[in-house]
Parts: C-alpha cells; sequence; structure tokens
C-alpha cells in the first residue's frame, strides 16, 4: 500500500509540474505570435487538450509499469492487457467518466482514485487559465452594440 501512496503522490507533482510548465509556455509565448488574438485562444485550447493527452498517457503508462513488474494489482472486466487498454482506462479515470466496463483490483484502486481527482483538478485550472486568456485576448468590446449596429460576427 506505501508503494501505491509513494507512486500517487509522484504521479501528482509530476502532472502538476508538466501542466505548470505548459501553462507558462502558453502564456508566454502564445502572445508574441503574429496572429489574430482569436488563433491565440484557439492554439491554446489545443495545446492545453495535447497536454491532457500527454497526461492520460504519463498515467496509462504508470498502470502498466504497475501491474506488470510492480504487482500492486490488474484490471478487471473487458481487458487485453495491450497499450491502448491503458490508454483507454485512464483516460476514463482522468476525465471522471469511470464507465464501469474495465475496473481496477488490488492497491490499484488507490491510484485510480488519484488520478480521477488530478485530472478533475487539471482540467479546472486549463478551464480557468482559458478563461483567463480569452478576457485578455478575445475581442468582446466588438461584441457590443455600437451606433453602426454592427457586432461582433461582422453583421448588421
Amino acid at each position: 500500500m506505501l508503494l501505491a501512496i509513494l507512486l500517487a503522490t509522484m504521479m501528482v507533482v509530476a502532472t502538476f509540474l508538466f501542466h505548470y510548465k505548459v501553462l507558462l509556455l502558453l502564456a508566454t509565448f502564445v502572445p508574441r505570435l503574429k496572429l489574430a488574438t482569436q488563433a491565440h485562444v484557439l492554439i491554446i485550447v489545443f495545446a492545453l487538450f495535447l497536454a491532457h493527452v500527454a497526461e492520460i498517457g504519463f498515467y496509462a503508462m504508470v498502470y502498466a509499469w504497475s501491474i506488470h513488474d510492480l504487482e500492486l494489482g490488474s484490471l478487471k472486466g473487458i481487458v487485453t492487457h495491450d497499450s491502448m487498454e491503458f490508454l483507454y482506462f485512464s483516460s476514463v479515470t482522468y476525465t471522471s467518466l469511470g464507465l464501469g466496463d474495465v475496473y481496477p483490483g488490488g492497491h490499484l484502486r488507490f491510484l485510480t482514485g488519484v488520478e480521477t481527482l488530478n485530472g478533475l483538478l487539471l482540467i479546472a485550472w486549463s478551464g480557468s487559465f482559458t478563461f483567463l486568456a480569452m478576457g485578455r485576448q478575445w475581442p468582446w468590446g466588438q461584441c457590443v452594440k455600437t451606433d453602426t449596429d454592427d457586432d461582433c460576427f461582422g453583421g448588421k
């Protein structure tokens, strides 16, 4: 059990640091791009999606390692034990979807619970970052009706 707690703690620290670095890079370099401000927001959303996919991949690798080498538990249900199975299980866990067709056994259950909380926090962090970026970079002033009756979509 101690190994599962240590592994879960290391994963939380690693994914938080990775996510922090991604957000820091986005905050530093995206505003410097010579693109429309709406394109900046699109780049941020796409990069954050890729960051979440990478974090899901980190957990998938840890699940495979935990099962095959550390023997912390197993996946039960409809299981093939190939890499896509670990990615599927990790994505369902990270996003708190929890379908239940594949479920953990043994001390792996603790790591699974921690991944769910970790994913929830990281997704919320990405959402708040995107919200703040849109507040700074999105041309909201153009969306207010003016004397010429133009709106933010270019119509009359």
